[in-house]
């Protein structure tokens, strides 16, 4: 097999509702996922044995549990052969920040070596192997907006969403998923509520205001309110819409207007923020 260069883009959740906790220890959840136009870029060059990934700019995501590596091997192993590369990882989108990077990085795996190969793995079964390995990686693989439900792994195609520009900030720390969804459990405690909550089907022609929601931002800003100080100034700077994607700790605010969005990631800039990053949402 020749070298191979494939590119993952990120995601951002534009409703995530949190339904319940599953009898397998997960939660059941109801989220809107988009890609958008910011990538990690993988290449993979053929070697004689093994696996090895390099990650120059984050050698601590070089190591065996990066889901690069457990994507490859669970090709490998659905083959029945063996799968050798040297992989160079080149990060840009920011990581545990709720932007999907890793799972995109392990879909894109999925997909190209799969293609390369002549497809001996079908759809069906490689969205299967995806799922094993993360609950965003089937997202990853279905290339367009979805709907996403149960953990993660049910999705539902949802064309037709406006190619807005997304200013994208990441406030300098990341978030374990598992800690915020313990912080969600202790929030539903204290406010004595169910877990079931009902789901709000929305349409590509609703404005963000009227849509964008996130469950677990209620378990998070009280602990890190910094990120309710990002929302406001996200806001004061003309967003059509702003939320927290996924589990965090990016935020996110939408404009239809690219010229708009300049001028407020370079307002954001000077505010002082630590990582600010415009992409335009993918089809």
């Amino acid at each position: 097999m020749s070298p191979l260069t494939l590119k993952a883009p990120a995601k951002i959740n534009l409703r995530l509702k949190i339904l319940g906790k599953r009898a397998d220890g997960y939660h059941e959840i109801e989220t809107l996922m988009l890609r958008i136009g910011l990538w990690d870029t993988i290449r993979l060059e053929p070697r004689n044995q093994g696996i090895e990934l390099v990650c120059p700019d984050h050698p601590e995501l070089a190591g065996g549990e990066n889901l690069v590596v457990k994507a490859l091997k669970s090709l490998a192993e659905e083959l029945g052969r063996s799968l050798a590369f040297r992989v160079h990882l080149t990060k840009r989108i920011p990581w545990g920040a709720g932007l999907g990077g890793g799972s995109s990085d392990a879909a894109a795996v999925l997909q190209g070596v799969n293609d390369r190969l002549g497809r001996p793995v079908a759809p069906e079964r490689l969205s299967q192997l995806a799922a094993q390995l993360g609950s965003d990686v089937p997202f990853f693989l279905l290339e367009q907006a979805a709907w996403a439900r149960g953990r993660g792994e049910r999705l539902e195609p949802a064309p037709g969403w406006p190619a807005w520009w997304v200013v994208l900030v990441c406030p300098g720390f990341s978030l374990s998923t598992a800690w915020v969804y313990e912080q969600f459990k202790i929030s539903l405690t204290k406010k004595k509520k169910g877990t079931i909550i009902k789901s709000l089907k929305i349409t590509p022609g609703l404005s963000p205001a009227e849509f964008l929601e996130n469950d677990l931002e209620e378990a998070v800003f009280p602990h890190y309110p910094i990120l309710a100080d990002l929302k406001e100034a996200l806001r004061r700077l003309g967003a059509a819409g702003v939320l927290m994607t996924g589990s965090g700790s990016t935020v996110f605010g939408l404009w239809e207007n690219k010229a708009a969005a300049t001028r407020a990631v370079r307002a954001l800039q000077e505010e002082g923020w630590p990582q600010v990053l415009l992409a335009r949402g993918l089809p």
